[in-house]
């Protein structure tokens, strides 16, 4: 184990004087973060506050794959079963949580290690809140009365009311009319998340500047010193973890925890929850079967488990993207041992000065880009009979059919 000092950053010979350490370990989605981080907690005396946006929710464990008490080896966890999927959380909510987690662990001794994918609640985490507007009551109505009028003039203007689609479509495009292009591309990846459109509305509309004007300080002193690691494997790898990953949620229970989230009332992309991929697609489905139970098929369940495949690496996708431009991150290959990716990361604490990323790390050589055009997934459980007619089963139970 490090010794205290040095593992929190306090004074010592290798660091004189520096700000406490706080190790932040990341990576796409299925890439091995969770051995990661509880070798390096068990080695250096740490202990784990998640930064993953759906773990966060009590009920929804198979689907974020969030880990089980039994198997945190002891290593106190944060972050994890705090709100119900009604509820909203939003990366200030992060933020504040996630740095009196970090204060009260420093102030015990211990080590914060920092661990999740969602690459905006880390940014703000390393950097601080930007400065946006409050959301207030007004402002909401405000935002709600100019969607009101956006969707009236768009009626009219093509003789009949809109549907859902188009009312998602005339909100994104107005983000863009009010001189913010980029953010209005970046909802596409979020439709139906009025909860995130219409606090871009509030911000927009009360400033008359683009998010990204009103983005972080990235060259400010940071308060701590960040130790940022980013776990990567090959994409082909990768993308194979992911769909195996995807076909054992869909076995192991995400049909039963997206039935639960639609008998609590909640809706496909209503909350946070029931918008985090796999509910959103797992409830829609169930939403199927009930309203037709022709709808039940092994193809049926076969193109919902493709479904959540695609969308899982399309994620994994994004994230690799985001994180390539972030210089804090050093990135770590984690193809090996969870034991030797920790002797690299202990060795990078020791370090006075972290480096972080070259800004090539991630890129794809030829090979690996012909081997991506031509990747096709390759069900593994979903080929077995049993295992199809055991999940047709469970769906017929919870759409009701049975």
């Amino acid at each position: 184990m490090l010794k205290a000092a040095q593992a929190s950053g306090g004074c010592s010979a290798a660091h004189p004087c520096s700000k406490p350490q706080v190790i932040v370990l990341t990576g796409p989605t299925a890439v091995g973060k969770t051995n990661a981080s509880l070798a390096l907690a068990e080695k250096i005396g740490g202990e784990i506050i998640s930064a993953d946006s759906v773990q966060v929710y009590t009920g929804l464990d198979v689907g974020s794959d969030k880990i089980l008490p039994a198997e945190r080896r002891g290593i106190p966890h944060h972050l994890l079963d705090i709100l119900s999927p009604r509820e909203e959380f939003s990366a200030g909510d992060f933020y504040a949580r996630a740095r009196t987690a970090t204060a009260d662990i420093l102030q015990r001794g211990k080590v914060p290690i920092v661990t999740g994918g969602t690459g905006f609640y880390l940014r703000w985490f390393i950097h601080g809140k930007p400065r946006t507007p409050v959301s207030t009551a007004q402002t909401a109505k405000e935002v709600e009365d100019f969607l009101k009028q956006a969707w009236e003039d768009e009626a009219d203007r093509i003789g009949r009311a809109l549907t859902a689609e188009e009312q998602w479509e005339v909100g994104r495009v107005q983000v863009a009319a009010l001189g913010d292009p980029f953010t209005a591309e970046r909802l596409k990846e979020v439709p139906g998340n009025y909860y995130r459109l219409n606090r871009v509305l509030e911000i927009v509309l009360a400033t008359r500047r683009p998010l990204a004007e009103l983005d972080l300080d990235t060259e400010a002193p940071l308060d701590y010193d960040f130790r940022c690691f980013f776990l990567n494997r090959p994409r082909v790898e990768l993308y194979r973890r992911i769909d195996a990953r995807c076909e054992e949620m869909v076995v192991n229970g995400l049909l039963q925890e997206a039935a639960w989230l639609l008998e609590e009332g909640l809706v496909p992309e209503d909350k946070c929850a029931a918008r985090a991929i796999g509910y959103r697609q797992a409830m829609e489905f169930l939403q199927r079967c009930r309203a037709d139970p022709s709808h039940i098929s092994a193809d049926s369940l076969v193109q919902l488990v493709r479904d959540i495949q695609k969308a899982s690496r399309n994620l994994c996708h994004r994230q690799l993207s985001w994180f390539r431009d972030e210089p804090l991150f050093q990135w770590v290959d984690a193809a090996r041992e969870p034991a030797i990716i920790v002797d690299d990361i202990v060795a990078e604490l020791a370090k006075e000065v972290h480096t972080g990323s070259s800004g090539d790390d991630g890129k794809l050589s030829k090979e690996e880009e012909r081997e991506l055009k031509s990747y096709i997934t390759q069900l593994q459980l979903f080929q077995r009979e049993d295992v199809v007619q055991r999940c047709l089963a469970t769906v017929k139970q919870l759409a009701g059919a049975s």
